[in-house]
């Protein structure tokens, strides 16, 4: 389990997301060609890459592996070093197949150690996480749609669905009118 904020976001919004973590002390790190990349600056934000970490290294060491074919990954599992990631991305927008990949912002709710010992998520990354969902909210507001549904004994009854959306992805939904459920 963990903190987390689903969203469909695209590319700008995203960036004000990433200026926000920049701000507060993180470093960025993405996979490209089987290397993982780590910086301090927002250009490392691309828009043909679409998964990011950012790292709080006032909340510990990041670890960085190898796979026996050398292709790198970032330790983000239910370790110390996962205790120290926010996973982040912004929405695939295909306008040629007509679709839209749901996106978030994530942060585990910490890990079991080698002695079965709880270990939770330090305080200032639930401080960091708070902070980068209010931007979240910002960029991509909150919606509410209801509709009806019918329950396996027949009983009908209204559910609200909420949602966040960017204007730029809500267009392109409202346009295709792709179903966001």
């Amino acid at each position: 389990m963990g903190k987390q904020i689903n969203y469909w976001l695209d590319y700008d919004g995203f960036l004000k997301i990433a200026e926000t973590a920049l701000q507060k002390g993180c470093e960025i790190l993405k996979k490209e060609n089987g290397k993982v990349i780590r910086g301090n600056d927002i250009s490392l934000i691309t828009p043909n890459c679409f998964d990011y970490f950012f790292h709080y290294p006032p909340a510990g060491e990041v670890k960085i592996g190898a796979f026996e074919d050398g292709r790198e990954y970032v330790d983000s599992g239910y370790t110390p070093s996962g205790n120290t990631l926010i996973e982040a991305g912004f929405s695939r927008i295909s306008y040629d197949a007509k679709t839209i990949s749901r996106a978030r912002l994530f942060v585990i709710s910490g890990y079991y150690d080698k002695n079965d010992e709880w270990v939770p998520r330090p305080d200032c990354m639930t401080k960091l996480f708070s902070s980068l969902e209010r931007v979240a909210k910002k960029v991509a507001p909150r919606n509410v749609e209801t509709f009806e549904y019918v329950t396996p004994n027949g009983e009908k009854t209204v559910r609200k669905y909420v949602f966040y959306v960017s204007p730029v992805c809500a267009q392109f939904i409202e346009k295709y009118q792709i179903k966001k459920y």
